[in-house]
């Protein structure tokens, strides 16, 4: 309590100095300490529960749920056993009262075709130039392990509106799916805001790899009738994924993951690499414990792979997105704590306390509230401008390019003919040599404004239309309100929002009034602090959001020990990165890989 108290003096100091200068505008200690108080602050006022008759999970059967994970999430909390497991609802970072969902005609108000054609289709691509694509294939493959919707909803009307007049667009109306509503509403749910379910789990668990349910995670672990011996993931001989016997998007070559919506080949390096590394995983504990069964091995090798992923998005993947010396030293210190990876090697955790030593080994916290991913965490990470919209697949070797091909063509099964084409080593090589989109106005992938949602029935999708709607849908406050209920300052005007004099102009002729900016054309719109690739609007989230996915997970703070995960389980995760498990599985890459300080940088290019 006395520790509470203490937190929220501090950051309530804070609050007061950023009054008159915001935070990343003050020196290096009073920065670093600003960020502090601004994720204490974050914790305690903005975390929502919004379940009201949560389930209750039987025991698993023939599971360790104290020393593994359970393929739905439950029993992750031993007294709240279904926390945090798939299919509950969706939490809030903005008070309840504040996330109705918007209703016609103010939902599609303005027009988010308009807002898509007018405002963020790109017109020329703008590079961010700091990091490669192997950030933006990582960011898909971490989103598809928080959070999933699931189908959209096809039982009722969907989504209407009038295509803008002068519009190339088929069809003069453009309709969207609803998102499927949370169908487990009862009498405490009458008068307040509608909720929607995670399909998956909300755990930082490897759920995109491994499933959120048994069928599923026997399904990646299967060959061709049964479950593969020495706890490994199902790969083909050429060391790929297998083909998806029944696709839901209808391709045949669709490959088989977890999560294999929205299919790309960025995605399914990821998704090949980690399974790599689980079988590596998995082969080291058979060496070092023979006595144990290919069940123990699967999920021990799950349980590390998946604390390796965590590590490597804390200490490397958002440095690379946040590179301010700042950043890199607060992102790194939830990992290692203030006394630094340095101390780590030497003397190792001794505090386990969570400012001095990292978050991993220190005690759990919930924050007074049921761990869950929110809806508005969903929102920000709503990234879809840093796709490019060609490729050029070239030799690790010497640079020359063998081919050359759009971001459409390479989607579903399109990812499986190019592997056929490709050694692995030049698909990771191309990827880390290439530049993602900026995250700004006029920078949405052409192709994703034209997405065929099934390659079998011709049906069209504009995904920036329908990432505008879908915060609209959802109760997700627009940009102004959003960084109200943040107690950020708030634009008067379109020339406080942006310094871009154009976009000013733009933004005033669609919304009219700055209260009316959506969230993500906001934060797309908005000057950004130096170095940044996000908003400081979106960082916010951030900040409360990523030490809490780690915080409250069993498996990542009071149980991350030699005793759950072994003691070669802990010195795997300890003592491997991104730049390690690239490799190990593509180990040709070391002369480029030893150029680049962080995995996601840009790779310098063979002869250069």
């Amino acid at each position: 309590m006395a520790a509470k108290s203490l937190e929220r003096i501090f950051a309530a100091g804070f609050r007061a100095i950023n009054r008159y200068r915001v935070w990343y505008r003050l020196p290096f200690v009073l920065s670093v300490a600003n960020l502090f108080a601004l994720r204490s602050d974050l914790r305690w006022q903005n975390l929502f529960n919004t379940e009201t008759a949560p389930p209750d999970p039987p025991p698993p059967v023939n599971l360790d749920v104290r020393h593994c994970r359970t393929a739905d999430g439950s029993f992750n909390d031993p007294t709240d056993t279904w926390m945090g497991m798939a299919k509950t609802r969706f939490g809030r970072n903005a008070p309840l009262e504040q996330t109705y969902a918007e209703k016609p005609p103010c939902l599609y108000e303005p027009n988010p075709r308009l807002i898509s054609r007018v405002l963020l289709a790109r017109r020329q691509f703008v590079p961010a130039d700091t990091v490669n694509v192997l950030l933006v294939a990582w960011l898909q493959f971490m989103v598809h392990d928080w959070m999933s919707h699931g189908v959209n909803d096809k039982d009722n009307p969907p989504h209407c509106f009038p295509v803008p007049k002068g519009d190339d667009w088929p069809k003069p109306e453009m309709t969207i799916l609803r998102t499927c509503p949370d169908d487990r509403g009862g009498p405490a749910d009458n008068g307040r805001p509608a909720t929607f379910r995670n399909m998956v789990t909300h755990w930082w668990d490897g759920s995109q790899i491994y499933g959120s349910d048994l069928e599923m995670q026997h399904q990646v672990r299967s060959g061709e009738t049964e479950l593969l011996p020495e706890g490994k993931l199902h790969l083909d001989k050429t060391g790929h994924l297998p083909l998806d016997p029944k696709p839901a998007n209808g391709d045949k070559e669709q490959e088989l993951a977890a999560i294999n919506g929205n299919w790309w080949i960025g995605l399914s390096a990821m998704h090949t690499l980690f399974a790599r590394e689980h079988n590596a995983i998995a082969a080291r504990l058979r060496e070092e414990y023979p006595g144990q069964d290919g069940e123990w091995l699967f999920q021990k090798a799950r349980l590390i792979t998946a604390a390796l992923i965590v590590k490597i998005h804390v200490t490397e993947w958002t440095p690379a997105l946040l590179n301010t010396p700042v950043l890199r030293f607060a992102m790194r210190s939830g990992w290692w704590g203030l006394l630094g990876e340095t101390f780590f090697k030497v003397f190792g955790r001794l505090f386990h306390y969570e400012l001095l030593d990292g978050i991993p080994g220190s005690p759990q916290e919930q924050y007074d509230t049921p761990y869950a991913i929110t809806e508005e965490f969903t929102a920000v990470y709503r990234m879809h401008s840093l796709l490019p919209d060609k490729f050029s697949f070239r030799k690790h070797i010497d640079d020359s390019e063998r081919l050359s091909c759009t971001l459409k063509d390479l989607f579903a099964g399109g990812t499986t003919r190019a592997h056929r084409d490709l050694p692995f080593e030049d698909v990771l090589y191309s990827l880390g040599t290439s530049f993602p989109g900026a995250l700004e106005l006029h920078n949405y992938p052409a192709d994703l404004r034209r997405l065929p949602e099934k390659i079998t029935e011709g049906i069209l999708t504009d995904l920036a239309a329908t990432d505008i709607l879908r915060d609209r849908e959802r109760g997700v406050p627009r940009y102004c309100a959003f960084r109200r209920m943040l107690r950020m300052s708030v634009p008067k005007t379109f020339e406080e929002l942006t310094n871009n004099e154009q976009w000013q102009r733009e933004l005033k002729e669609v919304y009219g009034d700055v209260e009316r900016v959506d969230l993500l054309t906001g934060t797309l719109a908005e000057s950004k602090p130096p170095g940044f690739a996000i908003s400081d609007t979106a960082f916010r989230i951030f900040i409360i959001m990523a030490n809490r996915r780690i915080k409250s997970d069993r498996f990542l703070t009071v149980d991350y020990t030699p005793e759950v995960y072994t003691p070669v389980g802990i010195d795997w995760v300890e003592k491997n990165g991104m730049r390690e498990v690239l490799l190990r599985h593509a180990p040709s890459l070391a002369p480029i890989l030893s150029a680049v300080p962080n995995s996601f940088f840009p790779w310098p290019k063979s002869g250069s």
